[in-house]
């Protein structure tokens, strides 16, 4: 499917592609726990065991890594939630950059010449796609229009979706998605690849996450043959970025990026992105990238209301039914699930996810006790849960600053303080990761945020005036 087949890497000799069988089954273990072990620290225990710990890898013959799921649920989710990173990190790791494929368990591999091809990002289009993977595989029926919940929370930014779809040329462009995470940003952005296969115009549209756009940027750098990659990104009517806050700061790849942005709005091809902040309040180096961003139209998606999160949970629970006909979710137990899981779409797949294993895969009820016991394992409870963005405003509030000085590369006291207490106030009240913690501040390293937090604990333990403005913004934020 067009949304499993993240960027491959878009050049490799002869001699690496000889060398598949030299690197044997010893050396790929050894990356598959590394990537293991970071998924774990990112991911959290409680999810690392339920989804990423019953996955197994092993190489196809024709030299690919095959990662196995023991169904075709758990593969979605995989591919849903964390296949852009587990590529990312393979990449990094594997010194022979093999292609990695998600399988679920009986599933059978593609075929030899399509798993060896090197191909620049797939297209899924109404016409002939930039690779060879099967054209019913290319569209994910899971994220279309009609699986997306519309409410006050998204009404905009659902609207913008939909028109630039039916639209002859673009109404706005750039189109920019913002929001926390999980509330819908790349599910819309699927929606609107999938639906311009099927308007009576039908167009090629690609859709990339900003590590698979940096990733395929710098291979081509590295292969010196940018050209496939400009030919490839420019060559599509839509263009749809995901998170694009990871390329902000890397001016290389800022400045391919508002290249990229500014040929296709020329040739007037809809270009579509998202990320969890507003263009404005991106820690973009290029100021020419950043008017071109704010330019266009930005469309907030934030957390739902009660009605739609019910709505959102009827249409999972729906889907959950194709793999399991057996489930058989309650009234009651509905009620319940949407009215305490708060947070957005993805936090009540999770649950809904925990849930299911705890009973269709067990073949028992679901019941208000199995449901009680999924939220406890998941550490979710009826209080506030905060998020990393509430902190930051919080803090720049406090301390006179703005969110975007706090996530810049500003070194001043006046900015390093305030930058300092957020993340220790994110690793503290927040269940988050400290590598996903450090991408929030401009992408840093997860290494940087210890340093903050050691920083504050010192400081505290030393008697400085940092602790009451510490204990001011805890008391605060947690009501």
């Amino acid at each position: 499917m067009w949304r499993t087949m993240a960027y491959k890497k878009l050049a490799v000799s002869d001699t690496k592609a000889a060398a598949f069988e030299a690197q044997g089954a010893t050396d790929i273990a050894a990356i598959w726990r590394a990537v293991r072990a970071r998924l774990r620290t990112e991911l959290g225990d409680a999810l690392y065991s339920q989804e990423i710990a019953r996955l197994r890898v092993r190489m196809s013959d024709a030299g690919a890594i095959i990662v196995l799921a023991p169904s075709t649920f758990n593969r979605d989710w995989i591919e849903d939630h964390v296949g852009a990173r587990i590529r990312a990190i393979w990449t990094e790791l594997d010194s022979m950059h093999r292609d990695l494929i998600v399988l679920a368990e009986g599933q059978a591999e593609p075929q030899s010449d399509v798993v060896r091809e090197i191909p620049a990002p797939q297209a899924v289009s109404g016409s002939s796609p930039v690779s060879t993977p099967r054209q019913d595989d290319a569209i994910e029926p899971r994220f279309s229009f009609d699986s997306f919940r519309v409410g006050p929370a998204n009404e905009v930014a659902a609207a913008a979706a939909r028109s630039i779809v039916s639209a002859a040329t673009p109404p706005f462009n750039p189109v920019f998605f913002y929001g926390d995470y999980g509330v819908g940003k790349t599910h819309l952005m699927h929606a609107v690849a999938s639906a311009v296969s099927k308007t009576s115009r039908p167009r090629k549209a690609l859709y990339l996450t900003a590590e698979e756009f940096l990733s395929g940027f710098v291979t081509a750098m590295r292969a010196r043959d940018t050209i496939t990659f400009k030919e490839t990104v420019r060559g599509v009517d839509f263009l749809l970025i995901d998170d694009v806050h990871f390329i902000a700061g890397k001016p290389k790849t800022e400045d391919e990026f508002l290249n990229t942005i500014a040929a296709l709005i020329a040739e007037n091809k809809q270009v579509v992105l998202a990320s969890h902040r507003p263009p404005a309040e991106l820690a973009i180096a290029d100021d020419r990238l950043r008017s071109l961003l704010t330019g266009g139209l930005a469309c907030p998606l934030s957390k739902p209301d009660l009605d739609l999160r019910r709505q959102i949970l009827d249409c999972k629970i729906a889907q959950a039914k194709c793999h399991y006909p057996v489930l058989n979710v309650s009234e009651p137990v509905r009620d319940f699930l949407a009215a305490r899981i708060t947070t957005g779409p993805r936090e009540l797949e999770g649950v809904l996810n925990n849930v299911i294993c705890r009973t269709a895969l067990l073949g028992l009820p679901v019941t208000m006790e199995a449901v009680s016991t999924a939220l406890r394992d998941l550490s979710l409870s009826a209080e506030k849960r905060l998020t990393v963005d509430e902190i930051q405003k919080a803090v720049a509030t406090h301390f006179g600053v703005t969110t975007t000085d706090i996530c810049s590369k500003r070194r001043t006291q006046s900015v390093v303080r305030p930058r300092h207490v957020a993340m220790y106030l994110a690793k503290v009240l927040t269940t988050r990761s400290l590598p996903d913690i450090g991408r929030r501040f401009g992408g840093r390293d997860h290494s940087t945020v210890i340093h903050a937090v050691n920083k504050i604990i010192a400081m505290i333990e030393s008697g400085d005036p940092i602790g009451q403005d510490v204990d001011c913004l805890t008391r605060e934020l947690r009501g």
